[in-house]
């Protein structure tokens, strides 16, 4: 299943799958369209079929998936309240007309 050879032709990847199997070059361009949910039926169902034959190709995903869920969390903001001690510190100053 791990075929090498070129594949792309300008197109996009999701236009471009003719053949009966997708390659592990095929799935590595499709598979940010499999996680959003936007490939045509048939070039899904070839992805997925692909998924069941090929170890190499779902440690790819696991891995994009991890990278995706650790990328989300980095984007979180942190806590809007400024820590106690700084709050407190910040009063203090206040109160003494600084």
């Amino acid at each position: 299943m791990h075929n090498s050879g070129p594949f792309h032709n300008g197109d996009s990847a999701s236009d471009s799958v003719t053949a009966e199997e997708v390659t592990c070059q095929q799935f590595v361009e499709l598979v940010t369209d499999y996680f959003e949910g936007a490939l045509p039926g048939r070039t899904l169902s070839r992805v997925e079929e692909h998924l069941v034959m090929c170890d190499w190709c779902v440690t790819y995903a696991e891995q994009l998936q991890s990278t995706i869920v650790a990328l989300r969390e980095l984007r979180q903001p942190a806590s809007p309240d400024p820590p106690a001690a700084a709050l407190a510190i910040l009063r203090s100053k206040k109160e003494d007309g600084r």
